[in-house]
């Protein structure tokens, strides 16, 4: 059962990145999964969201950073799907576009409350569980980034949109795929996917956030159970953390603050007009091409951006409104 959101991205070939590279670089652009907001959180939401109304839900719950894009699409895909939508969020660099991302927040009907520190995020949103429960409501928790076996498998049906479209076009089957590792629930569904779907990719994550978020052994469990929901008859073995292949040095100095070889990606993604971030997506390409350089044999590459390119501003009436005090804190302006 799923909530369909998701529209069909394109699949386009980077003729300058790949000109740069002395390779054939693909680009799948989830950033237009959807018009009001997209990015690769919407597949998760599909699948998500089906499973809070049949469990009854009427509310859901989430975590984030203060400038989640999660927490944002929840927001509105959630509330778009008859939710109320409650989230806890914590610190993360400043930069405009986080600012914008929590004034999206608000102005999209979500109900914000802070933790100051990441360790008592958990703490907070049994709280708010609880409270919601007491009320007589029925809440439904969404983990970091949708993470969850369920978020997983709109990556597994994103794989089988992209192996239509690489027949379909007659584009070879890559044999590396390469994603923004947050929370894990997008490189676990692509790895399923492609067990599913028969796609000989390697799939590997470009570490954005700290380690604990989603270390081997929990992206292998998510991709494990959300091979097992899409196919109950079984696919084989599950998966290790051996499978999990991982570049572990764009962070920089971690998750929000950009790194020289972010931008260094970015400015060449966009002669292909590929417009990347820099705490997501930029890093993600700026492993890619670490890969790639690394690299002997002549295989294609594929990268899935997977920011929402939507225009924020336009969720948000009033750019000049008063933030809650709390809510600026997080945002270091407090």
């Amino acid at each position: 059962m799923r909530i369909p959101l998701a529209s069909t991205t394109l699949l386009s070939f980077a003729e300058h990145v790949s000109r740069a590279l002395g390779r054939d670089v693909f680009v799948k652009r989830d950033n237009a999964t959807h018009p009001r907001y997209g990015g690769n959180k919407v597949r998760k939401l599909e699948y998500l969201l089906a499973d809070a109304r049949r469990q009854g839900a009427t509310d859901l719950v989430t975590m984030g950073a203060v400038g989640s894009h999660h927490v944002l699409a929840t927001t509105i895909h959630g509330r778009g799907a008859g939710f109320q939508v409650e989230a806890v969020l914590t610190g993360q660099p400043y930069t405009p576009h986080v600012e914008r991302n929590v004034r999206a927040d608000l102005a999209q009907g979500a109900t914000l409350y802070a933790s100051p520190l990441a360790a008592s995020l958990p703490l907070k949103v049994a709280a708010r569980v609880l409270a919601l429960r007491l009320r007589g409501r029925v809440p439904y928790v969404i983990p970091f980034g949708g993470s969850t076996p369920q978020g997983a498998r709109g990556y597994i049906d994103a794989v089988a949109e992209l192996r239509q479209q690489l027949s379909g076009l007659g584009f070879p089957t890559p044999g590396v795929m390469v994603v923004a590792l947050g929370s894990g629930g997008t490189h676990a569904g692509l790895l399923a996917g492609c067990r599913l779907h028969g796609v000989a990719s390697e799939v590997w994550g470009v570490r954005v956030t700290e380690r604990w978020m989603s270390p081997a052994p929990v992206v292998s469990w998510l991709a494990s159970h959300a091979l097992h929901l899409a196919a109950p008859e079984g696919k084989g073995r599950g998966f290790s953390y051996k499978d999990i292949l991982v570049v572990d040095d764009q962070r920089g100095e971690g998750y929000g603050h950009p790194t020289d070889e972010a931008r260094r990606a970015q400015e060449l993604f966009a002669r292909d007009d590929v417009g990347l971030d820099l705490t997501y997506t930029a890093k993600a390409a700026a492993g890619l091409l670490q890969l790639s350089r690394g690299d002997v044999s002549r295989r294609p590459y594929l990268f899935w951006n997977t920011l929402s390119s939507a225009p924020v501003e336009a969720l948000i009436p009033d750019l000049t409104a008063t933030l809650p005090r709390s809510l600026e804190a997080l945002l270091g302006r407090g």
